[in-house]
């Protein structure tokens, strides 16, 4: 048998497979690979991912559109913003603080409700045909740590198709610092 050690030898073991790459990657590049694994919360996961590209996109390179469809920049900010919170609420999004969250759009009346979510369906048609922008990869893989971090505080029931997410462990206690064995104790 061969030392597998490399003394100088030149001897040392190769790696068995150095162009290995995985078949699925570990995080979902797309939205609907990302709605494949997040299992019954594929439509929270949609909305949260999608409403944060629209956001983007509002911010970024909203103006010319918004302008043709007579919508004024300041009502798309506020419907965005309230509706966006609703959709989350209403689709199951799981909140992280464990503390239940309430839209600020439940505060309005009914019918400055419904004007909201209208305006806030307009945006997004207007963001559809944009052809969809800002909906990246790095947003998709954000969404899976969280439903994995949910998971992991135990606010959601594990997703199958997620993968394997062990709970968080308890806290193990810190060992002594090695400058308190000169400490006095009295």
């Amino acid at each position: 048998m061969t030392d597998l050690h490399d003394w100088g030898t030149g001897g040392a073991p190769k790696p068995s497979r150095p162009d290995y790459v995985p078949k699925v990657p570990l995080f979902p590049q797309t939205l609907d690979d990302l709605m494949n694994r997040a299992g019954s919360y594929a439509d929270a996961t949609k909305a949260y991912v999608e409403w944060g590209a629209v956001t983007v996109w509002f911010m970024k390179d909203a103006d010319k559109a918004l302008a043709s469809a007579f919508i004024p920049v300041e009502v798309a900010s506020l419907a965005i913003v309230l509706v966006r919170e609703a959709v989350r609420k209403e689709t199951g999004w799981p909140s992280l603080s464990g503390s239940p969250v309430i839209p600020e759009l439940y505060a309005l009346p009914d019918d400055a409700q419904q004007i909201a979510r209208r305006m806030a369906a307009d945006i997004h048609a207007l963001w559809e045909a944009a052809g969809r922008p800002y909906l990246r990869a790095s947003d998709c893989k954000f969404a899976f740590q969280y439903l994995a971090a949910a998971i992991r505080k135990g606010i959601i029931p594990p997703i199958p198709t997620l993968g394997d997410v062990d709970p968080v462990p308890a806290a193990k206690p810190a060992k002594p610092h090695i400058l308190d064995t000169f400490k006095e104790t009295t």
